[in-house]
């Protein structure tokens, strides 16, 4: 093998390393598809204030099996942004709504920002929602003793953000909460795509430069079995995707001797509801019930960067995250209250389901302010947040109900209170 043989797999090698460690070297991590680092530094994550929970967050907190808590169960969930699709990039300079990600469990806050958190629950099922500009991403977990989960959100910055509040609303999906991929496929599908690719190609070069005859006999059986893979792979993806739609349709029969539990309300995935009939002589009621948070007026901008004019820095905080500089509180949304015939359910923001008798029945949902963060000066507006209803349900019948609850939450950047609370449900 010549010396230019050795200087050209040198690079080779040299390209595929690059591939491999890309991530984790410096001033590359940027161009990750899953960024668990903040945007901006001071925006990392960590515990909230009224957490109900033992949590941890941060870089440095235990994730080994040997840290868990054999008489509870832990939930790891991790807050991340990724890049703008590049077929839906759509560059503006617009302030963003604020899209920090607050991590929640059964409806109280538990920890906020970008990064890690280690959530130490008791057995049973709980509710765990990221939420940032809308609630749109929650799972329902059922924990036994020493068991451990891991979830991953993700989601885009910028002004376009917001667009990703519903499954479907565009034609790349950038918005996710999903439990974390195992074993090989942990690391991402396309990044081991990218690095088996280039070790083929990297033993192609090799196997060329030490002979070159063979190489090309065995180029064409190759370029065969690679169609014949691709083809494969096609149609597996086809048949699943199929598959997954026939299960969307499949419609499940609820259980004729189920009792109405108010306290217990059926919990429907968030973007992939299961369809459900009532049982023979009852009916269906399906509320869905989801906010959405207002982006900083300008002057609210001003206020919160201490006064004046936003310098660049501050400027381009609020384009990307929504917020010039760190509040003193971390704004959130209780969960609604909601009433049927007048008893309380115990209601969240989520698809619920539940099942009645025919006939009529008074709905009632309002949303509440978060208490601990109203002050004496707070202007609070809460004159359009109840939403009441007389609902006529047939036998056989499932009648839905979608609310929107546009929140206008302002933090006052001197002290951890609300500057304003203003709810219009509809």
């Amino acid at each position: 093998m010549s010396n230019d043989d050795l200087i050209g797999l040198g690079f080779g090698l040299l390209a595929i390393a690059l591939l491999v460690f890309w991530p984790v070297l410096p001033g590359t991590r940027r161009f990750a598809e899953f960024k668990t680092f903040p945007p901006f530094r001071a925006w990392a994550v960590r515990p909230h204030p009224e957490a109900a929970v033992a949590v941890e967050a941060g870089h440095r907190i235990d994730l080994s099996p040997r840290d868990s808590d054999a008489a509870n169960a832990t939930v790891v969930v991790r807050t991340a942004w990724g890049n703008q699709h590049s077929r839906e990039w759509s560059p503006s300079l617009r302030v963003s709504r604020p899209l920090v990600p607050l991590v929640s469990v059964d409806g109280v806050p538990a920890s906020w920002g970008w990064g890690t958190t280690k959530l130490t629950l008791p057995p049973g099922e709980h509710l765990i929602a990221v939420t940032s500009s809308h609630s749109r991403c929650y799972k329902t977990v059922n924990l036994e003793r020493g068991q451990r989960i891991d979830l991953e959100y993700t989601s885009i910055l910028g002004v376009t953000a917001h667009r990703h509040y519903e499954a479907g609303n565009q034609a790349h999906d950038l918005t996710r909460f999903r439990e974390r991929r195992r074993g090989p496929g942990s690391t991402g599908r396309y990044f081991l795509i990218v690095i088996g690719g280039m070790a083929v190609m990297g033993g192609a070069t090799a196997a060329a430069i030490a002979n070159p005859a063979g190489f090309a006999a065995a180029f064409g059986a190759v370029v065969i079995g690679a169609i014949a893979v691709g083809l494969g792979v096609a149609v597996a993806v086809v048949a699943r995707s199929l598959a997954e739609q026939a299960r969307l349709r499949r419609t499940t029969v609820a259980d004729p001797h189920a009792e109405w539990d108010p306290q217990k309300p059926r919990l429907l995935d968030a973007d992939a509801p299961e369809r459900i009939a009532p049982a023979p002589g009852r009916a269906g009621l399906g509320i869905h019930l989801r906010f959405m948070v207002d982006a900083y007026a300008p002057e609210v901008l001003a206020a919160l960067a201490g006064g004046g004019k936003l310098s660049v820095m501050q400027r381009w905080r609020a384009i990307r995250i929504g917020e010039p500089e760190l509040p003193a509180c971390r704004p959130w949304v209780p969960a609604p209250e909601v009433f049927v015939d007048g008893e309380a359910v115990r209601a969240s923001w989520t698809r619920m389901w539940l099942q009645l008798q025919p006939g009529e029945h008074e709905l009632v949902v309002r949303v509440v302010p978060p208490r601990r963060l109203i002050g004496s000066q707070t202007v609070v507006d809460l004159n359009r947040a109840e939403f009441r209803r007389t609902i006529r349900l047939a036998a056989g019948e499932t009648r839905q109900e979608t609310l929107t609850a546009e929140i206008t939450a302002v933090p006052r950047h001197d002290r951890a209170e609300l500057a304003e609370f203003r709810a219009r449900l509809h």
